[in-house]
């Protein structure tokens, strides 16, 4: 598999993960992933993602998006 496929199975992973430990629907995701580009962010973060847990992956996600809100 190439890198591309690896983010994107990573996206899918962490996007359900979202649903289930943040307890929002799928559109919601959507929505949050737009809004703050997590998608492009997780690409970035991918190698470091790759020796985290899901909680920690979450947790920075989770900081990344209040660091964004403060600067609006």
């Amino acid at each position: 598999m190439t890198r591309s496929d690896n983010v994107l199975n990573m996206q899918i992973t962490i996007a359900n993960s979202i649903k289930k430990e943040w307890n929002i629907e799928y559109s919601k995701i959507s929505d949050l992933m737009d809004k703050y580009d997590l998608l492009s962010y997780i690409d970035v973060c991918y190698e470091e993602y790759n020796s985290m847990g899901i909680k920690g992956i979450l947790l920075d996600l989770k900081s990344y998006i209040d660091a964004i809100e403060e600067n609006v």
